[in-house]
């Protein structure tokens, strides 16, 4: 894993993210690494940036469920960059439950993220306007 920023995002656990058992359903996980991922490019990369031409497709996603979140719970996703390959780039995720100052790690993943240029809809090199932003 290479050493880069690391963001930490609160999140909202809504009533509709729940499953019958009472546990947040397995797929809201992603939702959770989305707004983990929104945050991160918020906070890394140029606010100018267009991202309606030069942006990124997901090519892949991992969850490994560790411990069941509910309702009430008081989580929060740190999201890290793990990898920058050549035209793509790869983000961590670990979603905590706070339990009264102690960090409880209940979910983790990966995105893999293809750079794509909208307007000739291809992908390209990963922008090195990105690499500096993500390696500093």
């Amino acid at each position: 894993m290479m050493n880069s920023k690391k963001t930490k995002t609160a999140l909202q656990v809504r009533f509709n993210d729940l499953d019958m058992a009472g546990h947040v359903h397995n797929s809201e996980y992603l939702n959770y690494f989305e707004i983990g991922r929104i945050d991160f490019f918020n906070q890394v990369i140029d606010s100018n940036w267009d991202w309606k031409e030069k942006g990124i497709l997901v090519a892949r996603n991992e969850i490994d469920y560790l411990k069941p979140t509910h309702f009430h719970d008081k989580i929060f996703v740190e999201t890290a960059c793990e990898d920058i390959g050549k035209k793509s780039i790869t983000l961590s995720y670990k979603i905590f439950n706070d339990k009264e100052g102690v960090k409880e790690l209940c979910a983790k993943g990966r995105s893999i993220l293809v750079c794509f240029d909208f307007n000739t809809n291809t992908s390209v090199a990963v922008f090195e306007e990105w690499k500096k932003s993500l390696e500093d």
